[in-house]
Parts: C-alpha cells; structure tokens; sequence
C-alpha cells in the first residue's frame, strides 16, 4: 500500500449502528483520520479528555491553543483539523467569536476506540460472497418479514484498487412481500424491525460492514457494484 489514504468523513465508521451490532467504535491502521495516523488521533484525544475529566458533559471545553498542543500541531496547523471535527460532530463551537469547543459523546468514542488493520480485499470478497447466500436464503424463507430484499450493492473503499479496505459499505433494496406469514408465530414484523432483521443478517458477519438502505440502485453513491440481485 502506498502510505495511508485519507477517509472521506462521510464514509467513516462512526460509532455503533442502529442496529447495534458493532460492540465497540474502532478506528482502522494504515489510514488518515481528519489528516491524522489513528494511533496518533487516539492518543492525542485521550490527552484532551484527561483534560475535562470530572466536568459535566455541558461544561467540557477546551481551546483551540489546547487542542494543537494536545495534537501536537502549531495553532494554525490545527484550524483545519479542528473545523473538519466540527463538522463530523465530534467538537461544537458554541460561540463563533470564541475560540474555545465542546467535546462531543463522538469525541469520546474516537478517544476509547479499538483500533484494528484493515480489511483484505480477500477477505472481502468472501464477505460478499457470504452476504449474497444470506440474502438468497432470507427471501426463500423469513416469511414473516414484511420485506424481501431486492438487491445488495457494494460501494465506498471496496471499488477502489486497494488491496487493504476500512470498512465494507453494503447498498440494500428492497420490497415488499407478495404475501406475509402472520399465522406461524403471531404478527408480521413492524416495518423499523424488518429493516433491522435484515441490517443484523449481514453486519453480524463482521464488525467492518455497514448497511444502507436505498429505495432503487440509482440512489447508491456511485461507483458501485451489484453482486445479488433477486429477479424472482
């Protein structure tokens, strides 16, 4: 790999799912973090809670003289940082005019992270070929789940050349069933939990993938791949 490749915020792992499944908010080796080593962020974060241990979470505030010391930058060298922490929400300015921030639950989570390599390329090939089996099998028999899934679509790291990945970023369609088993144990499921049912089937597999659900493909970022598609 040549050298660490910066992560688009949008595409970052940010702490656990909705549905649950990630046990513990992990940042990836090998990668950049807001221009910075995830080693490196975690440390220097850590730093900056030492710093507001005690406080309620309302009055956890550092400047913006703190927080380059604590990342070991000059003060200008950390405006851009900073701004870029604002806007993923890990750090809230609460006076435009002040240079001092809020230290978010999102800060905290970066601070505590596990820090893990990154995922092969191999290895996510079979992931995609392990998800492509659960979603045949799900749609042949979760009768009583209100939705079936139409098509699963891999986007994000995995369409790039590298041969190392931060994460697996999975596209989800779906529809609705022709007809819903309501006899064989009580009551269909409620839409929000036939959505989770199929979040659980495919992040459960590993703590790097992350579901998305789009209403067609032509909402998927692009580019993207389509390795299952249910025609039936």
């Amino acid at each position: 790999m040549d050298g660490p490749r910066t992560i688009m915020l949008m595409s970052l792992i940010v702490g656990a799912s909705p549905g649950g499944i990630m046990a513990m908010f992990q940042l990836v080796t090998r990668h950049l973090y807001f221009g910075v080593d995830a080693m490196q962020l975690q440390v220097a974060a850590g730093r900056v809670l030492m710093r507001v241990v005690g406080q309620p979470p309302e009055r956890a505030t550092v400047g913006l003289e703190t927080l380059a010391q604590d990342f070991g930058m000059s003060t200008r060298d950390s405006l851009a940082l900073v701004d870029q922490m604002v806007l993923a929400g890990l750090l809230v300015k609460p006076n435009p005019s002040a240079a001092e921030y809020i230290i978010t639950d999102k800060f905290r989570q970066y601070a505590q992270a596990r820090i893990v390599d990154p995922l092969p390329r191999a290895r996510a090939q079979l992931l995609l070929t392990h998800m492509a089996e659960r979603a045949q099998y799900f749609n042949r028999t979760a009768s009583r789940n209100k939705y079936e899934i139409e098509a699963l679509a891999v986007y994000g790291s995995y369409m790039s050349r590298e041969p190392e990945m931060p994460d697996l970023l999975i596209g989800v369609t779906g529809r609705r069933r022709g007809s819903v088993d309501r006899h064989v144990a009580g009551r269909a499921t409620t839409t929000s939990a036939g959505r989770e049912q199929i979040r659980v089937l495919f992040e459960e597999l590993s703590s790097f993938v992350w579901v998305a659900f789009f209403h067609r493909l032509q909402d998927v970022p692009r580019p993207f791949t389509v390795f299952f598609k249910d025609d039936t």
